[in-house]
């Protein structure tokens, strides 16, 4: 039991001190019968408090919701597939944060009392679509309170192709302030540019060579003049082209 206990406070450890450093991004992966939650960056992810996934799902082609159990493994999680689904997500809660002078960034169950000079705080959330087979109904919000909409089928397009993409939030074209979506598609690329959304209009993101793709978008949303809900999604897909 202790053993347990020391390990799982030096995975909290590493998450706190890794995000600090460099804010983290979730996303899917569907290898053979299983989907694999991957929390970092691409090429280089880190462990994370399994407890924190509060839902993994998988839509079949007819948008039937099946809810996923997930499967603790060296600090990470997968789930088995045990039905054909066209898309799988995932809802992670990163729990209270905190920004001070004195002591940067910290990391709580909830909001608190801390000492110092607050420089920011709040909630923070990651969200992550995988689509496996492309449906119609794929180019509307599928009910994720942040999410990433292709406005078409992202698995045919090849290398240099534009994908149109809207971001969504509660439903709605998410507002212009505080959002941002990776340029690229490339997975490759450890740190993608982004670009600060316009108009509430559909953003292009240039797909990567044929392989795994993944989208990252950012939102901020202010409550006042320090107190934040973080928001952190992604969107994967596979080219074959």
């Amino acid at each position: 039991m202790l053993k347990r206990h020391v390990f799982i406070c030096s995975l909290l450890l590493i998450l706190f001190a890794a995000t600090a450093a460099q804010a983290h991004d979730m996303w899917l992966e569907k290898r053979g019968d299983k989907v694999h939650l991957l929390y970092g960056h691409p090429g280089n992810t880190d462990p994370y408090p399994v407890s924190r996934i509060t839902a993994m799902t998988g839509i079949t082609a007819n948008d039937w919701r099946v809810a996923l159990e997930p499967v603790e493994h060296k600090g990470e999680a997968y789930a088995w597939l045990n039905d054909e689904f066209v898309m799988l997500t995932v809802e992670f809660d990163n729990k209270y944060w905190y920004n001070t002078e004195e002591d940067g960034w910290r990391n709580f169950p909830g909001p608190q009392e801390v000492r110092g000079t607050i420089v920011d705080e709040g909630r923070s959330y990651k969200l992550a679509k995988e689509i496996p087979t492309w449906q119609p109904f794929m180019a509307k919000p599928v009910g994720q309170r942040v999410e990433i909409v292709p406005l078409k089928d992202p698995t045919r397009l090849k290398k240099g192709d534009l994908l149109p993409v809207v971001l969504y939030y509660e439903g709605k074209p998410m507002p212009t302030e505080g959002a941002r979506v990776s340029k690229t598609s490339d997975s490759g690329i450890e740190h993608p540019d982004m670009a600060d959304l316009k108009g509430g209009k559909p953003f292009n993101v240039k797909v990567g060579p044929a392989g795994r793709q993944l989208i990252i978008g950012k939102y901020e949303h202010r409550l006042d003049d320090t107190r934040r809900v973080w928001y952190a999604f992604s969107l994967s897909f596979t080219t074959t082209k």
